[in-house]
C-alpha cells in the first residue's frame, strides 16, 4: 500500500468516552519506574548541542540474565525480557555496540540505495519525556499518510508525555498525539499535528516473506537522531512467538513475529524493515543478543518484527474506532510510579504532585490491591488495569498503607499523553 491512508480511512475515529471531538489523543500516565534509570549520552549526530541530557532509549525486547554483579544479554528459546527503555552507560559513545552489518546468509539482493533513501524520507525520529521530568525517550516511526499518520510500537510511546516527531534532515518538529494503540500487539498510531504533503513509506506484503529473504533495517539507533542508521540482515524465521517482560514485572506475548538476523539497536523500535524492492514488510520491535559486556548497551543479532500486514490491520481497526485489543484516544492518568514485581499488590514507588493519586491521599510505599473489585497483585496488574480507563472516569481503588490500614476511594482520573 503506497497511497495515502486517508484514501482508505477518510474519517476521524470517534472520541473516547468523556472526551470532546477533536481532542488531542495520547497515552496514559508515565511510570518513571517502568525501566532502568536514565543516562547522559554524548553529543547526538548532526551537530546538536553538546549539553548533556538525561535520555532513555525506547528499546528492543531483550533477554536479561543475572551474571555475577552485572547484566548478561542472551537468547532463550521463546522468552525475552522486554526493556521498554534500554540502559546505556555514562560517557556515551556506542558503548561497544557493533555497527557493521552481519554477513548475509542466503536469499536475494538487499534494497538499493534509492529505495532506502525513499523510506528514510518517510521515517521519523520520535522523542518524548518521562512524566516526572527525569528523562527522555527516543524511538522510530513510519509515516503512512501524507497528512501525518505515523506507525510505531506502543512501547515507544507508552508511559511518556510530550511526544514529538521529526523527519531526519528537516527542521520541522511536529507535536504528535496518539490516536490509538494495541498493547497486546505492541502497535500504536500517531498523528503529527499540522502535517501535510508528507512522503510515505511503501507498504509491502509480509505474507510473502520467506526464510532467507534479505531485509534492510532503518531506525533511530541509540536515539542519536540525524541520518537514520541502516543495517542489512536476513529473515531467519517467520510466525514466531515471544514473551516479553520488563523491570516492573509487566509482560506481553507477541505472536506471528518475523525473526531477523541483523544488528538492530535500542532506538530502532518502531522503524521499518524493508525487502529488496524497498517495501516495508515489518516493524522492528524486539531483539536479543549474547555476549554484551557488563553494563554495556546491546545491539541485537536476533531481532523480531511485527509483520506489516498485522500492523496495518491494527491501524485499520484504530481508524475505524475500535477492535478486540484496541484502545482509542487518551487513556487515564493516576499519577504514580510503581516498584517492580510484587505478589500482594502494586507497591507505589512515587506519586506525582497534584495528581489524582496525590489528591486521594496515596503516598509512596502504599500498596494498591484492588481497582473496581479487580484484585491487583503486581505492578503488571496495575498497568494493565489502567489501560482500560479514560480521563474523567472514577474507578474505586483499595490500597493499604505502611501501617497495614486499608483505604478505599473513588478516584477521578486525569489525562495522560501531555504533562498537565
Amino acid at each position: 500500500m503506497t497511497d495515502d491512508m486517508q484514501d482508505q480511512f477518510p474519517f476521524d475515529p470517534p472520541p473516547p468516552p468523556g472526551e470532546p471531538a477533536g481532542a488531542a489523543y495520547g497515552h496514559w500516565s508515565s511510570n518513571p519506574a517502568y525501566g532502568p534509570p536514565p543516562w547522559p549520552p554524548t553529543t547526538p549526530r548532526g551537530g546538536r548541542s553538546s549539553t548533556v541530557r538525561r535520555m532513555l532509549i525506547a528499546g528492543l525486547a531483550v533477554v536479561c540474565l543475572a551474571a555475577g554483579g552485572g547484566t548478561a544479554w542472551a537468547v532463550t528459546s521463546s522468552t525475552l525480557t522486554h526493556n521498554s527503555t534500554a540502559l546505556l552507560p555514562n560517557g556515551g559513545g556506542n558503548g561497544g555496540v557493533p555497527t557493521s552489518s552481519p554477513a548475509p546468509l542466503t536469499g536475494g539482493s538487499s534494497a538499493s540505495a534509492a529505495a532506502i533513501a525513499k523510506v528514510e524520507a518517510a521515517t521519523v525520529d520520535i522523542n518524548a519525556s518521562t512524566a516526572n521530568g527525569n528523562g527522555q525517550v527516543a524511538g522510530t516511526g513510519m509515516i503512512i499518510s501524507s497528512s501525518g499518520l505515523v506507525l510505531t510500537n506502543n512501547h515507544v510511546v507508552d508511559h511518556v508525555v510530550n511526544i514529538t516527531a521529526q523527519i531526519p534532515g528537516t527542521a520541522t518538529v511536529y507535536k504528535a498525539t496518539v490516536i490509538g494503540y494495541d498493547t497486546q500487539d505492541d502497535v500504536a498510531l500517531l498523528q503529527l499535528q499540522g502535517a501535510s504533503n508528507l512522503p510515505t513509506v511503501p507498504i509491502g506484503d509480509s505474507s510473502q516473506v520467506t526464510v532467507s529473504d534479505q531485509v534492510t533495517v532503518i531506525g533511530n539507533a541509540l536515539g542519536k537522531g540525524g541520518t537514520p542508521a541502516v543495517v542489512s540482515g536476513v529473515v531467519s524465521n517467520v510466525d514466531q512467538m515471544i514473551t516479553a517482560s520488563d523491570e516492573s514485572g509487566g509482560t506481553e506475548q507477541l505472536t506471528g513475529m518475523l525473526e531477523v538476523q541483523a544488528n538492530i539497536q535500542p532506538g530502532d523500535s518502531g522503524g521499518p524493515e524493508i525487502n529488496s524492492a524497498g517495501q516495508v514488510i515489518g516493524m522492528t520491535t524486539a531483539g536479543s543478543q549474547s555476549g554484551a559486556p557488563t553494563g554495556q548497551p546491546a545491539a541485537a543479532t536476533t531481532g523480531f518484527a511485527v509483520p506489516i500486514n498485522k500492523a496495518m490491520q491494527i491501524v485499520a481497526e484504530i481508524r475505524s474506532g475500535g477492535g478486540p485489543n484496541i484502545h482509542i484516544g487518551l487513556a487515564a492518568r493516576l499519577g504514580v510510579s510503581v516498584a517492580p514485581g510484587g505478589t500482594t499488590g502494586a507497591v507505589i514507588a512515587g506519586v506525582a504532585a497534584n495528581s489524582p493519586a496525590a489528591s486521594a491521599g496515596i503516598v509512596t510505599n502504599d500498596v494498591i490491591v484492588k481497582i473496581d473489585g479487580q484484585t491487583i497483585t503486581s505492578a503488571n496488574d496495575l498497568n494493565k488495569a489502567m489501560e482500560t480507563y479514560y480521563k474523567g472516569q472514577s474507578p474505586t481503588f483499595v490500597w493499604v498503607d505502611a501501617t497495614g490500614a486499608s483505604h478505599t476511594a473513588s478516584i477521578t482520573l486525569g489525562l495522560a499523553g501531555w504533562a498537565d
